[in-house]
């Protein structure tokens, strides 16, 4: 039997029918799967859907196999904008580049055949510019306190990573910046022209081509794979540069997965093991929709504890009976989903105090974020010029020409004095 059926459901509350010791229960018909609970308490693996009772499961059950999936919202407080915000987000943002469609700045076909609005972007989001939120660090101090088994992000900033989480708790389900490769040749790219006067995005999308019109052939790019460093690659961008292949002039691109292209190796070779070994789920910060990520909670066990850390209620299907989350315990045959409705940061420092971890948390979030300070500090003091002699504070300077002429007087005084 799997570890997954031997998790024990909190215990029935005043009223509650069991069918242990309810000698009437054979003559009940239940109807919906809330009244199966009711006359079951066994099929409540949660006694409600809040943190508390997230909590209670975790403490009772000792899990300490936790997958967390992450989406953009927990970057959102470290500066970096989410997606599909409406007026925020970064697709509501992006009609100045005069994109077909918002979502192209990540097509690989219409990377291939216009680059730079890409690029222009990429100067924005790169990593260097950001902290990691509170967030991050909570998926570091699951790590380090032996409770987490993974974190499967969507993000590409690679903030876990600057948070000190190491990489083989991560699955970067979208690739990140933190490498690149050639992607081969390109022909020379139509200007994009950026516009001051702004139309709105549904305006540009309903007037724009679709995508088989930017549809470029695979023929067209060999690519030689030679892979870069991050570094590299930031070099170019920052100076406003495509970067291009040394060795066959072919764009230089981050190893992001674009719409179009499949994701990393590691996401499929890890996923079954994980999700079927979990023994609870944290979900923060994501629209969940897009697939195959969004499609992970329904991988865990049927008894397998879920929270939702987010801004706004999702993966909510409410016609299915195994899919998605059934926070009101109506659909689905076991009552395991939590909900927190709040920012990520917030949700995760309240999950910490009722794990006992609060303090912990605190304390790593400062010291982490005084190394970031002294970084930082030591970054700016090699990249400043060498100080000259002439560099030397005036009033300094002024003093010691003053000094100097009073002791040209003194040896005049002197001279005359000889002379006579």
């Amino acid at each position: 039997m799997s570890q997954n059926n031997n998790i024990t459901p909190p215990p029935a509350k005043g009223g509650a029918f069991s069918f242990s010791f309810n000698p009437f229960a054979s003559r009940i018909t239940a109807v919906t799967p809330r009244e199966k609970k009711l006359l079951n308490p066994d099929l409540n693996i949660l006694a409600d859907n809040s943190l508390t009772a997230f909590v209670d499961m975790l403490k009772r059950n000792k899990l300490r196999r936790i997958v967390v999936m992450t989406g953009a919202g927990i970057s959102t407080s470290a500066g970096i904008p989410d997606f599909r915000s409406p007026s925020t987000g970064l697709y509501a943002n992006l009609a100045k580049y005069n994109l077909p469609y918002p979502e192209a700045v990540f097509s690989i076909n219409f990377f291939r055949k216009s680059p730079q609005p890409f690029f222009t972007l990429a100067k924005e989001l790169y990593p260097g510019c950001f902290r990691p939120t509170v967030c991050h660090y909570f998926i570091r101090l699951l790590a380090e306190e032996g409770m987490l088994l993974r974190c499967y992000t969507q993000n590409i900033d690679t903030l876990e990573r600057v948070a000190g989480i190491d990489e083989s708790y991560l699955v970067e389900a979208h690739g990140s910046f933190a490498s690149a490769k050639c992607v081969g040749k390109y022909r020379k790219p139509e200007p994009i022209v950026v516009s001051t006067d702004v139309p709105s995005l549904q305006d540009e999308t309903t007037t724009s081509d679709s995508d088989s019109d930017i549809f470029l052939e695979e023929s067209d790019f060999k690519a030689c794979g030679k892979e870069y460093s991050q570094d590299w690659v930031k070099g170019h961008v920052f100076d406003d540069k495509i970067p291009e292949c040394e060795r066959c002039q072919g764009i230089v691109k981050p190893n992001i997965t674009f719409f179009g292209e499949s994701l990393p190796k590691r996401f499929h070779a890890m996923t079954h093991s994980d999700f079927s070994q979990a023994d609870a789920l944290i979900v923060i910060g994501t629209s969940l929709q897009v697939q195959p990520f969004a499609g992970l909670i329904n991988r865990v066990g049927a008894k397998v504890p879920r929270l939702l850390l987010n801004m706004e209620l999702v993966g909510v299907d409410d016609g299915s009976k195994t899919h998605g989350f059934d926070f009101e315990g109506d659909r689905h045959e076991y009552r395991r989903d939590a909900l927190f409705l709040g920012t990520a940061d917030a949700g995760c420092e309240a999950l910490a105090d009722l794990m006992g971890l609060g303090d912990k948390l605190k304390d790593l979030v400062a010291r982490e974020h005084a190394k970031l300070d002294c970084d930082e500090a030591a970054d700016k003091e090699k990249s400043a010029p060498a100080r000259t002699e002439s560099d030397e504070k005036p009033e300094v300077a002024a003093a010691e020409v003053v000094a100097a002429a009073v002791a040209v007087d003194e040896v005049g005084e002197i001279l005359n004095e000889l002379k006579l």
